[in-house]
């Protein structure tokens, strides 16, 4: 993006009224990725908001990588298998959410229609009971605060277990997601080189890209670092039962400001990280 576009930070889409907006601050996101420059550059206002308000600007800086990725991987003559409409790993991954993510979501699905928003309700309580009811879950629940964040054994373990259950996500319909364009970050930073067969059939080629940095994993620190707690992840299933759960968390506010600073931190030092494990 170049420099002189300004995206806002509550809605993810270019700012067209930052000139006009005299309390508005401008931050700037620079990353190397894949050793391409990505600039950013961010209309932030100054007010207090919830953690759910900082997901549309995670999103479109997820986007920005990802066209970097997917540039990259074509440039060295190979295929990305997933698209739009393919499901083979809606029915098997797990995925995880991060507080912030799950709070939006909520939010989303709060201001659906009625029919789509009793559908997905009803959708999301028959996979919770199919989940909830498992012997394994409690065990693998309790691990899930920190092992889905931070403990790469632990969370192939999960997803391992997670798979055994053949728990379709409960927003698929017809094999269509109901909800890709507001689906989580780990769906949207997940790509696959090879076969989209090979994701349920251990026959044919298919290779999990491996992502410079991950955004969702940024928007988990940031949270933690804002309520000052152990990084947290939310089984997607789980998601709108667990929010129920933490309405007091949902509504708590800090500076926007200060969240949007601290998410650009965070992702530049993952940036840099990365960079240097490159070189």
């Amino acid at each position: 993006m170049a420099k002189n576009a300004i995206i806002s930070a509550e809605t993810g889409t270019k700012w067209s009224a930052i000139g006009s907006n005299c309390d508005a601050k401008v931050i700037d996101l620079d990353m190397d990725i894949l050793d391409e420059k990505i600039c950013i550059r961010i209309g932030v206002r100054q007010v207090r908001a919830r953690l759910a308000a900082i997901v549309p600007l995670a999103r479109t800086i997820c986007s920005k990588i990802n066209d970097v990725v997917i540039k990259n991987i074509r440039n060295n003559g190979e295929q990305i298998s997933c698209y739009k409409g393919c499901s083979a790993c809606c029915k098997c991954c797990l995925v995880p959410l991060s507080v912030p993510e799950a709070f939006r979501l909520k939010d989303e699905i709060d201001k659906a229609p009625a029919e789509k928003r009793n559908l997905t309700w009803r959708n999301c309580l028959i996979a919770s009971h199919h989940l909830l009811t498992q012997k394994t879950t409690k065990k693998f629940l309790e691990q899930s605060a920190e092992s889905l964040s931070n403990n790469p054994a632990h969370l192939n373990l999960i997803s391992d277990w997670y798979s055994s259950l053949k728990l379709t996500c409960p927003f698929l319909h017809q094999d269509i997601c109901t909800i890709y364009e507001r689906r989580p970050l780990v769906c949207r930073e997940h790509f696959i080189i090879g076969s989209a067969e090979g994701c349920k059939d251990e026959n044919s080629f298919a290779e999990v890209v491996d992502m410079p940095i991950r955004i969702s994993n940024a928007l988990g620190q940031l949270a933690s670092e804002l309520e000052g707690t152990e990084e947290q992840a939310v089984i997607l299933p789980l998601a709108l039962l667990w929010c129920e759960d933490n309405k007091k968390r949902a509504e708590k506010t800090w500076p926007f400001e200060t969240m949007v600073t601290r998410l650009v931190e965070i992702i530049e030092a993952m940036a840099n990280k990365d960079s240097a494990v490159a070189v």
